[in-house]
């Protein structure tokens, strides 16, 4: 038996130069640092369910991980998801920067942080370098978007549902949307009170200590000087643009629904009765 150190001395003697040839190929890894909460925030959309018009616009502090606003709507649009975005500075402050990527959808969001940060508050690239969201995504689709994904192409899978059909899709959304949105809060709140192993502390404690110690500074354009190296990226990504949905209902199926197919339904079917309940009450008011 060889001992690894010794191994590694003799290598260093008989291929001193082989062994700085490999060290030039050896990835290194980059060290992500943020010095306080409220100085970066990255912003993002979430398409696995798009094929249904459904849009998971969320946001996260970098420095905690402390998710900051987590949300599912029926578009992309930039005012949706500056309204999304900015929920989340009600409750939380307008942060120093966010990075998000080229989509159009983060528009709004940018005129905002450039009207009351600095010319520099918005960090703009590749979704690659967007890591502390996008690792994120893995786990909310595992903690709960992947339940209504596989739900969904059940419903497909045995004619249930027409995803190019506006009043299946209507129908879908009344059921669905609270849900989806009551479960995406439920694991917001348990992810930013779990413990990160490598810190021992939760995102929360993290985000509420760290804000303690180092207040984020008010909204103010004076504390920012200008910044002449940046430059706005007009070009959008390959995202699509997803619109609202243009179906109309009439007043006394919208009262039907609220009375036979309330948003606060229970289902030993997962919702599959309620779904096709909305459905038949929306097919027969429109004829």
């Amino acid at each position: 038996m060889v001992r690894r150190s010794t191994l590694r001395c003799a290598l260093s003697r008989i291929d001193s130069e082989g062994i700085e040839q490999r060290k030039k190929r050896r990835l290194h890894r980059r060290i992500y640092s943020v010095a306080a909460p409220n100085h970066l925030w990255h912003i993002d959309t979430n398409h696995k369910l798009i094929r249904w018009n459904f849009i998971i616009a969320g946001g996260v502090d970098g420095f905690s991980r402390f998710v900051v606003f987590l949300k599912c709507v029926d578009n992309n649009r930039a005012d949706t998801i500056y309204s999304c975005f900015y929920s989340g500075v009600e409750i939380h402050g307008t942060p120093l920067r966010v990075r998000s990527d080229q989509g159009l959808e983060n528009l709004k969001v940018a005129e905002y942080m450039l009207a009351h940060r600095s010319k520099s508050s918005m960090i703009v690239g590749k979704s690659t370098h967007n890591q502390r969201i996008e690792r994120m995504w893995r786990d909310i689709f595992d903690g709960v978007l992947s339940f209504f994904y596989d739900l969904f192409y059940f419903l497909e899978e045995h004619n249930l549902l027409d995803p190019f059909n506006d009043a299946h899709i209507f129908a879908l959304h009344y059921v669905y949307m609270p849900k989806i949105n009551c479960n995406l809060s439920m694991w917001q709140e348990s992810w930013n009170t779990h413990k990160i192993r490598t810190v021992s502390a939760s995102p929360l404690f993290l985000f509420t200590a760290g804000s303690l110690s180092t207040p984020t500074p008010p909204v103010d354009m004076a504390d920012f000087g200008d910044d002449t190296d940046y430059r706005v990226e007009q070009q959008g990504d390959n995202r699509p643009n997803l619109p609202s949905i243009s179906y109309e209902i009439s007043e006394n199926c919208q009262d039907r629904l609220m009375a036979e197919c309330p948003r606060n339904w229970e289902s030993q079917e997962f919702g599959i009765d309620v779904y096709e309940r909305a459905l038949r009450i929306i097919m027969s008011e429109s004829n």
